[in-house]
């Protein structure tokens, strides 16, 4: 981005770090396809962007059918991965407990997930799955 003295500024999508001059390398001139690319490097970065800025870590799943609620809760955790989230909530009610088996065989599929338990009684016991994210 730019050159100070021994240094320069390079960006990494929305990083920027200063660089010592002597561990960098020149760049081949792009090609016609490259501008492609940066559209699509440019789109996901701003996909990530907004997806941290919107990302809230509970989600209410009560009331939902098995297929949709999976559905959502496997977006939920990917934004979760992407945002860097290390505690979840997800709300799935008690009822007779086919969300909550559904939702925890999932969970324990995601490498990410380091564990999840029952919220306290106190706030909202068996309706709720907390969730540690690594």
């Amino acid at each position: 981005m730019k050159i100070s003295g021994k240094e320069a500024l390079v960006a990494f999508g929305s990083v920027q770090t200063n660089v010592k001059l002597n561990r960098l390398t020149p760049a081949k001139a792009p090609k016609a396809q490259d501008h492609a690319t940066n559209i699509v490097l440019s789109t996901t970065s701003d996909t990530i962007r907004n997806t941290t800025l919107n990302f809230r870590p509970e989600i209410d799943v009560r009331g939902m059918r098995a297929d949709e609620c999976m559905e959502m809760i496997s977006r939920f955790v990917d934004d979760a991965v992407v945002t860097s989230s290390h505690h979840l909530r997800i709300l799935h009610g008690t009822g007779n407990g086919i969300l909550r088996q559904l939702i925890r065989q999932y969970l324990s599929t995601v490498p990410e997930v380091i564990s999840f338990h029952d919220e306290h009684p106190q706030f909202g016991g068996a309706g709720i799955t907390v969730v540690e994210m690594g």
